[in-house]
């Protein structure tokens, strides 16, 4: 009742005191924060088990208040499971630690000069780097900051942030301890910028800036709905093609889409943000190598509401062990109906019965294992 139906501990004692049940605000507190650590292991299994279970993964953030302070939820989640992990911020480094299931390390090789070399950090600073760093070796923060002290490198904030996400992501790439996500959808938000291999934008995202759009003159406003016309049946027939790609169709769409980009308008601000979705183009286009993944990231939006309406009740964890007692109950709620898996008998097999009753994350291995014998 409590992480199911959201409902609020001051309602849930009121409702167990009138049917007649004898029971202290306390218990009911100690209960719904996981005391024991039993669902927690279970969240971090079923994030384990999303993470090996295919090479994507949609992403979204939310505010969450902790015991006062402003943090960040980040949801992370695909076709089998949604995971919720609740941050001090929603910065390139906290989204780095959600997907590696960790704090960072860092790690200078060739895949962190090659993402500096993106970077404003000048040649001569990057050798100074290579000369004062110990070469494909994992550090921890604290070993970092020493060896730039002992090479004399002082880092403003800028650098030090360019440093920290290239050694970070160098790190995150060369581990193996848990599975690398190859492909990320999410918005277009800079914080998530460099850290996975490729990217796939959500085509709803995009099409919203167009929706906002506000013309007066009313020729504008006849290219404005014919632009979103057209838009919108290039996205259905993107919607087709992932039901049964071709090569043929493939090439057809990638025409298409140079062809819709290409227009010029006259109308300034729509042309502007046709430019802008041309500028995206792979990542928008990226269905047609991988035509597993979705168009869009609305379960992962959705899943996000989740935890705005936990908010709407409850406003805040009073504490980081409450913090995460939110992540786990609303990761397992989630993840269960992904699943068609009914949470409350779950809940109850797996505490009366925890031998007979898979988890959900032996339940995600089996359906990913099921879907990749199937594909091929």
């Amino acid at each position: 009742m409590g992480h199911g139906a959201n409902l609020s501990q001051p309602a849930l004692l009121a409702f167990l005191e009138d049917v007649g049940i004898a029971i202290g605000a306390g218990t009911i507190a100690r209960w719904l924060s996981d005391h024991t650590g039993q669902w927690h292991d279970e969240a971090v299994d079923i994030y384990a088990a999303g993470l090996a279970s295919g090479p994507w993964q949609g992403t979204d953030q939310t505010a969450t208040r902790v015991d006062g302070h402003n943090e960040s939820c980040h949801v992370v989640g695909n076709v089998w499971s949604t995971s919720y992990h609740t941050r001090p911020g929603g910065t390139r480094q906290d989204v780095l630690a959600v997907l590696w299931g960790q704090e960072p390390v860092f790690l200078l090789n060739a895949d962190a000069l090659a993402w500096m070399a993106k970077t404003t950090l000048r040649p001569a600073f990057q050798m100074r780097l290579v000369q004062g760093l110990p070469w494909e070796r994992t550090l921890t923060a604290a070993e970092l900051s020493a060896h730039l002290d002992a090479a004399g490198i002082r880092l403003n904030t800028q650098q030090w942030q360019q440093v920290w996400d290239a050694l970070a992501i160098a790190a995150y790439h060369a581990q193996t301890g848990m599975p690398v996500v190859r492909w990320l959808l999410r918005d277009d938000a800079h914080v998530y910028h460099g850290i996975t291999d490729t990217h796939a934008l959500c085509w709803v995202h995009d099409g919203r800036h167009d929706a906002k759009l506000r013309p007066v003159i009313p020729a504008h406003q006849v290219l404005l709905a014919d632009f979103r016309r057209d838009y919108w049946a290039f996205y259905r027939q993107l919607l087709t093609y992932r039901t049964a790609p071709t090569t043929t169709e493939r090439t057809r769409l990638q025409t298409a889409f140079d062809v819709l980009v290409a227009q010029h308008t006259g109308y300034d601000d729509l042309d502007a943000r046709i430019a802008k979705t041309a500028h995206n183009r792979d990542r928008l286009l990226a269905v047609r190598d991988h035509p597993d993944l979705p168009l869009h990231n609305n379960a992962m939006e959705l899943a996000a509401r989740r935890r705005v309406r936990k908010r709407d009740v409850s406003f805040g964890p009073q504490s980081q062990a409450g913090a995460r007692a939110w992540d786990t109950s609303q990761t397992i709620a989630a993840t269960a109906a992904k699943l068609g898996v009914r949470l409350y008998h779950y809940l109850r097999d797996r505490c009366m019965h925890p031998t007979t009753t898979p988890s959900l994350a032996d339940r995600i291995q089996e359906r990913s294992r099921a879907a990749a014998c199937a594909s091929a």
